[in-house]
This record gives structure tokens, sequence and C-alpha cells, in this order.
């Protein structure tokens, strides 16, 4: 997997990225006459999106996907918006469009924000961005407390309430095979000696943000589609419809669809309703 170094505020990181086009599905360097996406991944499962990568409608176009830090091989310091913009940078990608999801979608969002010009469209899936609700954050909490105790199995444990909060209990074999690959690199990233890289990008991160003001919501120049699984346990559909609320009273072209039962994670095995 190909990687590229960016600096910011924050210090260096090199982020692992791929770029699929419809001649190659590792490809060095984008095809400049055709659409580009630009995907940011969930919490814990940064190859989230192989369901979309290996659809033929969307191979048509320049797919492109990197590994947030302390995800996949990309680590360090934290300003997620700021990483991104670095990485669009040093690329040089061309205005693109957005698809999130979870963590993700925060990302997305601050892009959007602070570089309108690069977005084209925001496509988000189960989004995170407003304030946290208090039951999420006080199962986050336990989880982070678990995680760090240093109990006998404490990641098994963790594992299981992740399933919950991400598939709703219910994983197919693609579901399942995802988790598999990603475990021991999320394992090894979080060890007890990255329990700071931890604490930020699996709590803090969560527990401390904010909803964007209406005013900065009114810079998005570009439509944006929301998609709640109707089957989470994680957020009701109030949550995304308060998230469109305020996207329309900041001017934005907004929609929003409910895919019924589908759990948190959607884009893996609703992938055929939600691809083009």
């Amino acid at each position: 997997m190909p990687s590229v170094s960016v600096s910011t505020s924050t210090g260096k990181t090199r982020f692992q990225y791929t770029i699929s086009t419809p001649s190659s599905a590792s490809a060095e360097r984008i095809e400049p006459e055709l659409p580009t996406l630009l995907f940011f991944h969930c919490f814990a499962v940064h190859n989230v999106f192989h369901p979309q990568f290996s659809d033929q409608a969307l191979r048509k176009f320049n797919l492109v996907s990197f590994d947030l830090r302390w995800h996949g091989e990309t680590s360090s310091q934290e300003e997620a918006a700021e990483d991104a913009i670095a990485f669009i940078n040093a690329l040089q990608l061309p205005p693109c469009h957005f698809i999130a999801i979870d963590l993700g979608s925060t990302i997305a969002l601050q892009v959007a924000v602070k570089k309108p010009e690069q977005v084209l469209s925001l496509f988000i899936m189960s989004h995170i961005c407003l304030d946290e609700v208090p039951d999420v954050l006080e199962g986050r909490t336990e989880m982070y407390e678990i995680y760090i105790s240093d109990l006998p199995n404490a990641h098994v444990d963790i594992a299981v309430a992740f399933i919950q909060y991400a598939f709703s209990n219910s994983m197919s074999n693609l579901a399942l095979a995802l988790r598999d690959s990603c475990m021991p690199i999320d394992l090894e990233n979080w060890s007890p000696k990255h329990r700071e890289e931890y604490r930020l990008i699996s709590y803090e991160i969560f527990r401390s943000r904010k909803a964007l003001p209406i005013e900065a919501l009114s810079r998005i120049s570009c439509p944006v589609k929301l998609i709640h699984g109707g089957g989470s346990i994680v957020y009701s559909s109030c949550y995304t419809e308060a998230f469109m609320k305020d996207l329309q009273k900041a001017g934005v072209d907004v929609s929003m669809e409910i895919i019924p039962v589908a759990p948190h994670y959607l884009c893996v095995d609703y992938a055929e309703v939600l691809n083009p």
C-alpha cells in the first residue's frame, strides 16, 4: 500500500492510502478526467469501504481512501481535519465527492467547512456530527475504562461491545472478515504503550466533540445526503433529523434517507442499497 508523508501543526505523519481507478485496483495516481470519490472511514474498521471498492459501478471512477491516524498503518497525534486537508494537498487531489461514515463524518464535515471549494458533494452515513448523546457517552466511557483496566480478556469484552455498536449483533461473513483483518492492527496500534493514542481516538474525540454552529455550516457549498441505519442500536433517527435541521437552517441543500434494519456500520452489508 502506498504512503505519503505530510506535516501539520501537530507534527509529521505518514498516511497509507489506496487509489482505485477503472484500470487498476491499486493505482499510483488518479485518472484526472474522471470524478474522484474520497472516503473517510469509521472508528476501528479502516477497511469498512471494501464493498464500495469492489463495486464495478463505482470502479468507473477514481476511488481514494486513507487510514486515519492510529488506524491501519497511519499513526501520530491528532488534528483530523487538518490531516485530511494536508493529505488532499499532498496527493494534489481535485475537488472530490466525499463519502464518510461514523468518525469519518466529523472529519469530512470539517473539511467541507474549512475548504468548501474542495468538496463537490457530501454523502454521510451514520453521522456523529452533533454533541455526543449522554447514554452513548456513558457506554464509551465504560468501554474505555475496561480496555485500560488490564483485566484478563478485557479486549475480548470490548470486541463484543464494539460488535453491538457497529453491527447491532448481526454480522455477515464479510463483516466478520473485515473485523478479523483489522483487529490485530488495532490491538497493535492501541497496545498498552499507546494508551494515550487510544484515549484520544476511542474516547476523547467522541467525548469532546461539539455540533458546529449554524454560521460554520453555512460555509458548506455542496449538496449533502444523510443516511441513517434504521437498525442502529446506538443512535435513533432523531439524531440524524436534528443534524439535518441544523444544515437546513444554514441554507445547505440537504436530504435524508433511512435504510430499514441497517446497523450503524451499514455500508458493509447494505452496499447494494447504498452504492449508486
